[in-house]
């Protein structure tokens, strides 16, 4: 039985690696790293078990994230409602992070594909802050772009906070996590970041 599916979003390859759209895969990394935890090729992505718990990464590439994600949760007959999705979010400010329940996609194509694959909204999610560029057009572009040099300054700061959220939920569960962790953030005018 699995308590949790823990995905992380992101596109596969060297080239997105370090994206803003890919923060969702850095989170997921820094939490199998923390429990010692590698993954493993399988189920259009990559994954990996920890105890009740799995830890996945869809390869798909983004908007097609929901076909990899309906193959883990068929495999491993995974109830939605234990799912936690971490992804980016372009209309909360940088460094911020929510839990959700619920809800439309936002605008977002991978949470769009999961809801589509598993004709279901009532998975969690944890957003991340990315901010908006200045002007609609040049979204795509910005999603797929490097954060800027304040925003790495805080970054490994950012991907803590998340893991430590993750954790919190995979432990603690939904309600805790989202007491202990909601609307926190870290502050990209920082000139250090802690150790």
């Amino acid at each position: 039985m699995i308590k949790n599916l823990i995905i992380g979003l992101g596109n596969p390859g060297k080239e997105y690696e370090r994206t803003r759209h890919n923060i969702g895969f850095m989170v997921v990394n820094a939490s199998a790293e923390y429990l010692d935890a590698n993954f493993v090729r399988g189920f259009k992505g990559g994954y990996t078990k920890v105890g009740d718990v799995i830890l996945f990464k869809p390869f798909t590439f983004m908007n097609r994230s929901g076909e990899a994600v309906r193959e883990i949760v068929d495999y491993y007959k995974v109830d939605v409602g234990s799912i936690l999705v971490i992804h980016d979010d372009l209309d909360m400010e940088f460094g911020k992070i929510k839990f959700k329940k619920g809800g439309s996609d936002g605008g977002h194509n991978g949470i769009k594909s999961i809801i589509n694959c598993l004709k279901s909204r009532d998975f969690f999610r944890l957003k991340i802050g990315i901010s908006k560029p200045i002007r609609p057009e040049y979204t795509s572009q910005y999603v797929l772009g490097e954060f800027n040099s304040n925003e790495k300054k805080v970054l490994p700061q950012l991907i803590e906070l998340c893991r430590n959220a993750v954790l919190c939920f995979m432990n603690d569960g939904y309600k805790v996590a989202m007491n202990n962790y909601n609307n926190k953030k870290v502050d990209k005018e920082e000139k250090q970041c802690r150790k």
